[in-house]
């Protein structure tokens, strides 16, 4: 199964981080303002040093008071500059983060409504959650505290540098003296830090998906009394997520204590030899505690970049997959926008399917069904039924084969206008939360009256009116309405189209007697000028059909009316007598050994 959390243990991949940097573009004005304050920024922080060398040497040591004020109000200025410059410049980061976040969170749901419905059967719904809330977020992380914030403390450290060699290059020597064990600890670092964020990232996806999908079957874990069972999961699925991030957080107090131990002996190091120097006079008592200052931020920056590295590992976790989701092939459209407007003639021309490629669900399927006739498709559990309305749907391909509408091929026309030409009610309604018109009209086709008089056809409008009308509240999903009064309204909400084909897959099942026996006679009224395709597994469903088509094992064993089935006293027949079925109150007949 394709797994799209799955940790590839690679470096930074460069070329997500063009695509990022091609996301920045837009906003490019006020990314290009924010970087050119980092420079500023960082000059303003680092020329307060020099000031305090100034002070010292000048002034202070020399008991000089004259002149001492107007340093301290440049240090000042300098100091309110820095803080000056550093709001603007992390407004205008911040801000562009945040049009990254809403144009790829955008941008990612938007691709999510084009994806087949195969790439959904592949993958929980938590996990896709996952890629357009906490992945999108770091990702918008990665300029404002990520790119940007890396940029400035990489000038920091080069104009720490210069002015640390400005000042004393002896010094400066004694510092760079521990730069070979600084870059073993980088590098040691890099290498875990890598892996533990994408370790967090993957299991926090596993976590999202496992909540998800228990609180959408909260009534099925209480019916059958797992909820010591679900806790027990859970409680794993927490504490790898709390490992993986345990460790993270190791490796990220790993660097900091070790940049703290260097920054220390860097420190004893210029104390020891720059005591030396100002006590033999070669170096001033200003120069020295300005070298100071200076070897301070000059580790600063290197921690900031520590916890920089430790984003950009995990802004390239979360790159990985949020582009790797975009990646993924939309919908195949078709040739043909529009298509001349049909009476609804069908025909299967050889088709066949498979789900994985191996094992076919349907095979070698040729068959026609004529416009206005009302078809009945019946079979065993597994027998490819419910696939074969998918395919009509245009929710997956034929992998042979062609499914021709009014002559036109499925292939050729855009699932839209196929969607719109068949209107299919399944056997799991679904409703949304909002009023009762946003759901069965959300373009606004018809008029209250006209709703109404379709709600009261389908035997829905006493449910509606109980809600208070067209604007009254459904729940999510409708649970605020019993599964029988949820089916009638996603009926209705499929004769809204006014579609040439209706396709009813197990539709009814939810419905008690006096309830479906309403929905057989709206659909008897309006079978006019249309064709009706109902995929059943109750027979007395189609009994009334122009012609029954029965599947067994994915190919077409019998065709007929009703009465022409029961006459040939085959596996139709058996299915009606095991059902209990009896036609005219005769007795079904006795299915043969064959």
């Amino acid at each position: 199964m394709f797994d799209m959390d799955e940790i590839t243990g690679r470096h930074l991949d460069w070329s997500l981080f063009r695509r990022f940097m091609r996301l920045i573009h837009p906003y490019r004005v006020s990314a290009t303002g924010a970087v050119i304050l980092l420079p500023l920024a960082s000059a303003a922080r680092l020329i307060q040093p020099f000031l305090l060398k100034i002070a010292i040497d000048r002034h202070i040591v020399l008991g000089q008071l004259q002149g001492l004020g107007n340093i301290a109000l440049l240090f000042l200025a300098a100091a309110c500059a820095e803080s000056l410059i550093g709001f603007w410049q992390g407004y205008l980061a911040q801000g562009v983060g945040q049009k990254i976040t809403a144009e790829l969170r955008s941008r990612g749901f938007r691709h999510l409504l084009r994806l087949p419905a195969r790439f959904f059967d592949r993958q929980p719904s938590g996990r896709l959650v996952t890629r357009l809330t906490s992945d999108v977020e770091n990702v918008g992380e990665l300029f404002a505290s990520g790119v940007a914030s890396a940029f400035g403390e990489v000038f920091s450290l080069l104009f720490v540098v210069i002015a640390m060699l400005w000042l004393s290059p002896m010094l400066t020597g004694v510092c760079f003296a521990l730069l070979p064990l600084l870059g073993v600890v980088l590098l040691l670092f890099r290498r875990r830090m890598r892996q533990a964020m994408r370790q967090v990232r993957s299991r926090l996806a596993e976590l999202n998906g496992y909540l998800a999908e228990r609180i959408a079957g909260i009534s099925t874990v209480r019916l059958f009394g797992q909820q010591a069972r679900t806790l027990n999961e859970f409680d794993h699925l927490q504490e790898a997520y709390r490992v993986s991030n345990f460790g993270a957080i190791r490796w990220d107090v790993f660097l900091f204590s070790a940049l703290e131990a260097l920054a220390a002996l860097a420190v004893a190091g210029v104390l020891w030899r720059g005591g030396f120097s100002v006590l033999q006079g070669v170096a001033s008592f200003g120069t020295l505690v300005a070298f100071l200052e200076y070897v301070q931020r000059f580790f600063a920056p290197l921690r900031k970049l520590s916890s920089h590295y430790s984003l950009l590992q995990a802004s390239n976790a979360s790159l990985e997959r949020i582009f790797e989701l975009l990646d993924q092939p939309s919908e195949p459209g078709g040739r043909q926008l529009s298509v001349p407007g049909g009476v609804g003639d069908l025909r299967f021309d050889h088709v066949s399917f498979s789900y994985d490629g191996q094992q076919p669900v349907l095979a070698d399927l040729d068959i026609r069904f004529a416009a206005g006739q009302m078809i009945g498709i019946v079979g065993d559990t597994g027998s490819g039924k419910t696939t074969l309305g998918r395919l009509l749907l245009r929710f997956y391909e034929p992998t042979a084969g062609r499914i021709l509408l009014d002559g036109v091929n499925l292939a050729e026309m855009d699932p839209a206008e196929v969607r719109r030409r068949i209107g299919w009610v399944s056997q799991e309604p679904f409703l949304f939360a909002g009023t009762v018109r946003e759901n069965l009209d959300p373009l606004g086709h018809l008029s209250d009256g006209r709703l109404q008089a379709l709600l009261e056809d389908c035997g829905a409008w006493k449910a509606v009116s109980r809600l208070g009308g067209m604007q009254g509240m459904l729940q999510e999903r409708g649970r605020n309405l019993s599964a029988g009064e949820r089916q009638l309204l996603c009926v209705a909400r499929t004769l809204v189209g006014d579609p040439s084909i209706l396709l009813f897959d197990e539709a009814t099942s939810r419905l008690d007697a006096a309830s479906e026996e309403r929905v057989h006679q709206v659909l008897e009224k309006l079978r006019s000028g249309r064709t009706l395709l109902v995929i059943a597994h109750r027979l007395r469903s189609v009994q009334k059909a122009d012609m029954i088509v029965l599947l067994h094992r994915g190919c077409i064993r019998e065709t007929g009316t009703h009465g022409q089935l029961l006459a040939q006293n085959g596996r139709y027949a058996r299915l009606w007598s095991l059902q209990h079925l009896d036609l005219n109150g005769a007795s079904a007949p006795k299915p043969s050994r064959a």
